[in-house]
């Protein structure tokens, strides 16, 4: 009877474990057919982005190169989205993700300007160029690339597999080996300065609300004391710079109570780039607009007047009010500053200027070419007006920014706001308001 039952245990757990290998069989013939598929869409993508830049070419038609720059644009974000699914080293396909990126950006930028009646110039027919070349180059080593793939049998599934001791050997990493050939050859395309938030001049732009000579770290701590005047510091210890558009010392700050702040201050004119106190917020005392007067008092000690409150969020017992820059009549959004003000006694927990810091400079506003009426007759029938038109200045993709008229509306029970460009008449902008019961979002 023993015997018969471990016999009977013996072949419940043989077929338990059948089914198991079974089962992860079938996954793995399912994971390897999704990594094919995500491969060959990557292909007939690359193949189109190729196609349609040869048409972009030859087309003489405005109406014909506005849906070839579209499609160009589409079949870009398809490419980026199948080739970052695939089991590869993202360092080994960044050159590969970066092209698509701009030829996409690229083409989105020039379907804009064929809106705008703008056309193409000749150094925009250099670039699609330059660009079809390598995108046909793209898509015939891709095609190798999947030729060598069927013939020695290479397992997409596998390369997931971690601790596989056959993709452990570089020589046997088939594709990693491949795509990195390709990425030499993209290294050399051209770089595109252009209308695009993905264009590298724009991404290089130097802070222009920087003011002052450089500081040292000690010069930095008392910046730090001074700007948390109220607080009782314990120790000052240094963390590390911060590296990025704007070069910061950054601060570890323990107050006598214990709780911890964190700082960085701008290396160039010791500016508090962001301040972070994380100290808990337990209860509510104060009601949002006493936390938008004491946000706005705040910032007038530090020297920044002319801001003014726009949109606020709330939660975990914390106000985070935005203020924008006032420049005449016109609301600056570039120039923006967050503050973080906890609601059990007002106190100042947070605060961010790197949008201020990076656009903020002495402007020379035009003076709008449109009316406020003549603007108006730009917004649709179906939407209903409720307040006054604001002049704004609004930032745009491709880090400019629009003189605009702001429109805030309704469309049935739909919240929106409408920027039309006070020098050309044009519709710059739409963004829906998303409320709720923390506050207020724009889409």
């Amino acid at each position: 009877m023993v015997l018969a039952l471990l016999i009977l245990g013996l072949a419940a757990s043989g077929a338990w474990g059948y089914s198991q290998y079974t089962q992860k069989q079938e996954y793995r013939i399912f994971l390897q057919n999704q990594y094919n598929r995500m491969f060959y869409d990557l292909i007939d993508h690359v193949e189109t982005i190729e196609v349609d830049l040869a048409k972009t070419m030859v087309t003489a038609s405005p109406s014909q190169s506005l849906i070839l720059f579209s499609d160009i644009w589409r079949q870009s974000l398809s490419a980026q989205e199948k080739l970052n699914q695939l089991p590869i080293s993202h360092l080994t396909l960044s050159n590969t993700s970066k092209f698509l990126t701009q030829v996409g950006d690229y083409s989105y930028s020039l379907t804009k300007k064929n809106i705008d009646g703008t056309p193409a110039s000749s150094e925009d027919w250099d670039n699609l160029e330059k660009l079809h070349n390598y995108a046909g180059y793209l898509a015939v080593e891709l095609q190798k690339l999947r030729t060598e793939i069927q013939n020695k049998r290479v397992n997409l599934g596998e390369m997931r597999v971690e601790g596989n001791a056959r993709l452990a050997r570089v020589s046997d990493n088939i594709i990693n080996q491949e795509f990195s050939r390709i990425e030499q050859q993209l290294v050399d395309y051209p770089t595109l300065i252009y209308d695009g938030p993905f264009s590298e001049h724009i991404q290089d732009i130097a802070p222009k609300g920087l003011t002052g000579a450089g500081i040292d770290y000690q010069r930095a701590v008392e910046i730090a004391r001074d700007f948390l005047k109220g607080e009782k510091i314990r120790v000052v210890d240094k963390r590390s710079n911060g590296n990025g558009s704007i070069k910061t010392y950054g601060l570890d700050i323990t107050t006598e109570d214990g709780n911890r702040i964190y700082m960085d201050i701008s290396r160039k004119g010791g500016h508090v780039v962001w301040m972070l106190n994380q100290r808990d917020v337990n209860s509510v005392n104060i009601s949002p607009n006493q936390a938008v007067e004491k946000a706005k008092d705040f910032l007038k000690q530090n020297g920044y007047d002319n801001m003014v409150p726009t949109y606020s969020m709330r939660y975990d017992n914390i106000a985070v009010i935005n203020f924008a820059y006032l420049d005449g009549p016109v609301v600056v959004y570039t120039d923006l500053i967050k503050v973080k003000v906890a609601l059990d006694n007002g106190e100042i927990i947070g605060y961010e200027a790197q949008g201020y810091l990076t656009a903020h400079h002495s402007r020379s506003l035009p003076e709008p070419k449109v009316s406020a009426d003549e603007a108006r007759d730009s917004i649709s029938m179906r939407m209903d007006i409720k307040l006054p038109p604001q002049l704004t200045l609004i930032p745009l993709e491709n880090k400019s920014e629009a003189l605009c008229y702001e429109f805030r509306g309704q469309f049935e029970e739909d919240d929106f706001l409408v920027y039309i460009n006070a020098l050309t008449g044009k519709e710059q902008r739409i963004l829906k308001m998303i409320k709720s019961e923390n506050g207020v979002l724009t889409m």
